[in-house]
């Protein structure tokens, strides 16, 4: 399929002239120092660090990122030879095809883990492997603390089959093999070494959890014992089948099973506790076993010290804006339940290197999963520019702090800030520019209000590159930045930036007339930005915010039609132009519940997918919480479809909508504080807002791309050549953008194909 970007042309569109070389100090305003010191310390950034947890396959679009990990609490019951799983204590310890389903083939996670990732040119993939005794032999629903494992409703890991491994395992024989699972991804994706191959594996997920997350797979607290030996034999089994592979372990959930493991009065650990008095905490106690067992081995079975991190004091923007102090800043004091007892094991990633120089020298560090803001709270999440900030300090003091590998856990498409937080260091400009992968020594007055992290290429000075925010609320930051004991004599500087205005990246300031290396950037409240130093000067141009009428259309829902089946219809209307559909509800409890919420789906029956003819049934998500609130759901041209009918799997795509009216289904799902299953909740849908943009260029008639006054054949033909790039210029490409995506592609053809034969 043929595909043309029209982003260069909309630059190109949306720009104006540059501004002074030395900004004007604003009204409300702060100066703040900023040093780079060439001169100094160097460091390798791993490009690892920047990934993703892989949810959906749309986590990974819109994004660039290097690496994804495979995992959760999903996967410690995931039966690999038939995809079903098991949610554990997230919903109802139902064993179900969440995952997968038998139809779709052995190792279906996986295969399917790899595609999306080689489609979306993700170079490192870490994969889970399961180590907890047992996982979903079915999938028939909810397991009853009656059929705990072991039991009818589990299948039993083993680590090693003791006889021929098959790439058609043995459903009957109620045993699941490790050694028989890696070596069906060697032999049907390639080794660790391959583009499809998986380059690391996980043993498992959040040990210290099992008995919490999965008690009916794994009833009793984790030892120290039944850890360290499992461990070990899994990480034999992946050395010995693929060498090239990387093994990451323990998977620890924070910074409490780092300092203690599950040891408590309650339930002690007479392996820990014998020999406590001789390390600062537990993970000191892990990498020395893990270090000798190499020594045993006579080959290294952790390369990767893999520990989780989810920011405590995160319930106020406030905190949010200074979480990522405690992953790296001595002087920082997070106010949290973690401080008064553990506040000794911050800052968390130098205590983790101390150990691992001290005991397990040479061992990488992995943050596999990690989040600065309340993931409970919507408000909270990537929605807002501070998670954005705080993502782009994890992200930087990552960097400074020699972290191998790093993946988000969030849904990206619905945390745009957070996103784009993550493109200023690998896709500034829409066109592969990146953050350098040599760190230079920065800093600034004070980190409280700004961070600074500054890059080259290799030794390369002719271009560098720092990331710089700004966390005031209120005021601009004028950044002085001084660069010294570089060979390089900067003439530019280019300042991508996100702000509280929109999580999209653009330009705000260009200078072409640096002076003896210092510089002055002004940086609007609650922003972070890349500035793009080089020593040429640039042609780049001031981004202008496009003029857009915004007009909104409501209905209350008791005056909205009702479908056949009794569901709520809410007119699309303009379709071309709708950006968000605003859903406004109330959610009370029966009994008395503080927390609990739910979802439904809005449905769509005439969606024609990517590629396709046949129209197909698709959703967007509509999730509600406790009290009165707005669903908002994006109009864009993604939708949620069946993967699978038999096995009940989703997968996100790009369609053409046909509707005319969008199908509300109020309720999928409920869960509260008192009741698993929400039935003490009732939600009351009050009315719906539908949000359109127009901007002056959509005063033109659509589909005349040739801007002859009227939509005919002569404009399929122009958009037909232009998408074959054979030179035809299209005088007005805006009214050609038929499916209202932002882009120029066959999408649009399709769409105008069909318009013009609804006219004729």
């Amino acid at each position: 399929m043929i595909k043309r970007s029209i982003s260069g042309l909309l630059a190109a569109i949306c720009v104006i002239a540059g501004i002074p070389s030395v900004p004007t100090m604003a009204v409300g305003s702060y100066t703040m120092n900023v040093k780079v010191e060439c001169d100094r310390e160097r460091k390798e950034i791993s490009p690892y660090i920047y990934g993703v947890n892989e949810f959906t396959t749309s986590n990974l679009k819109n994004v660039t990122v290097n690496s994804s990990r495979q995992g959760g609490n999903r996967y410690t019951g995931y039966n690999w030879e038939t995809n079903w799983s098991n949610a554990g204590s997230d919903w109802q310890h139902t064993s179900d095809t969440n995952i997968g389903d038998l139809s779709d083939g052995a190792g279906y996670a996986v295969r399917s883990f790899s595609k999306s990732c080689s489609e979306n040119n993700v170079p490192y993939k870490l994969a889970s492997l399961q180590m907890a005794g047992y996982v979903a032999a079915d999938k028939d629903g909810n397991v009853s603390e009656e059929e705990t494992a072991p039991s009818e409703r589990w299948d039993k890991v083993e680590f090693r089959k003791g006889g021929e491994l098959s790439l058609t395992p043995d459903l009957t024989d109620g045993t699941v093999y490790m050694d028989e699972y890696v070596n069906f991804i060697v032999e049907t994706l390639g080794d660790a070494s391959t583009k499809t191959g998986i380059q690391a594996y996980s043993l498992d997920d959040e040990p210290v959890l099992w008995n919490d997350t999965h008690p009916l797979l794994h009833p009793n607290e984790v030892t120290n014992s039944e850890l360290i030996t499992k461990s070990i034999e899994l990480a034999k089994v992946i050395k010995e089948i693929d060498p090239k592979a990387e093994v990451f372990g323990p998977a620890f959930w924070g910074v409490l099973p780092c300092v203690q493991l599950g040891d408590t009065d309650e339930t002690p650990d007479s392996d820990w506790r014998a020999v406590s008095y001789k390390y600062d905490w537990y993970l000191d106690y892990y990498l020395q076993q893990m270090a000798d067992a190499e020594k045993d081995a006579g080959m290294r079975l952790i390369d990767a010290v893999d520990v989780h991190y989810y920011a405590q004091d995160c319930y106020t923007d406030d905190a949010i804006l200074q979480s990522a102090r405690s992953l790296y800043d001595p002087t920082y004091v997070e106010d949290s339940w973690l401080q008064p007892s553990f506040g000794e094991y911050l800052p968390f990633l130098p205590k983790i290197k101390e150990s691992v120089d001290k005991y397990y020298p040479g061992t990488k560090i992995s943050i596999s999963e990690y989040n600065l803001a309340n993931i409970l709270d919507e408000k909270s999440t990537g929605k807002s520019v501070v998670s954005g900030i705080a993502e782009a300090e994890a992200l930087g003091c990552f960097a400074e702090n020699e972290v191998y590998f790093a993946t988000y856990w969030g849904t990206l498409p619905e945390c745009p800030y957070v996103r784009s937080a993550i493109n200023l260091y690998t896709n500034y400009d829409g066109n592969g520019a990146k953050f350098g992968d040599t760190l230079l020594e920065s800093e600034t007055d004070d980190i409280s209000k700004a961070t600074a992290y500054a890059s080259i290429n290799g030794d390369d000075e002719s271009e560098m590159t720092l990331v710089l925010s700004n966390k005031d609320k209120e005021k601009t930051e004028n950044a002085h930045i001084s660069i010294s004991g570089s060979e390089a004599d900067y003439r530019s500087a280019v300042v991508y930036a996100i702000t509280q205005d929109s999580s999209d990246i653009r330009i705000i300031d260009v200078q072409n007339e640096i002076d003896g290396n210092e510089l002055v950037v002004s940086l609007p409240p609650l922003s972070v930005a890349q500035v793009v130093l080089s020593d040429s000067t640039t042609d780049k141009t001031v981004y202008e915010k496009p003029e857009v009428e915004t007009r909104e259309t409501t209905y209350h829902f008791n005056s909205l039609e009702k479908s056949d089946n009794g569901y709520y219809m809410i007119p699309l209307g303009d379709k071309k132009h709708l950006k968000e559909i605003v859903i406004n509800y109330t959610v009370t409890s029966n009994k008395e519940s503080t927390s609990g919420g739910g979802g439904g789906g809005l449905c769509f029956n005439h969606l024609i997918p990517e590629g396709k003819t046949e129209e197909v049934w698709g959703n967007k998500a509509v999730n509600f919480s406790l009290g009165t609130g707005d669903a908002v759901i994006p109009f864009d041209n993604e939708f949620t479809i069946k993967k699978n009918e038999e096995a009940n799997t989703d997968e996100v795509v790009k369609a053409v909508c046909n509707d005319e009216y969008a199908e509300l289904q109020e309720v999928w799902w409920k869960y509260s504080e008192n009741d698993k299953d929400g039935n003490d909740l009732s939600i009351k849908y009050n009315y719906v807002t539908l949000i359109y943009e127009y901007s002056p260029s959509d005063t033109g008639v659509e589909g005349d791309v040739n801007s002859d006054g009227i939509f005919s054949i002569a404009d399929l033909v122009s958009l037909q050549k232009w998408l074959l790039n054979d030179g035809t210029e299209l005088k007005n490409w805006q009214t050609g953008d038929m499916v209202n995506d932002g882009r120029l592609d066959t999408f649009d053809l399709s769409a105008m194909r069909k318009a013009l034969l609804e006219n004729e």
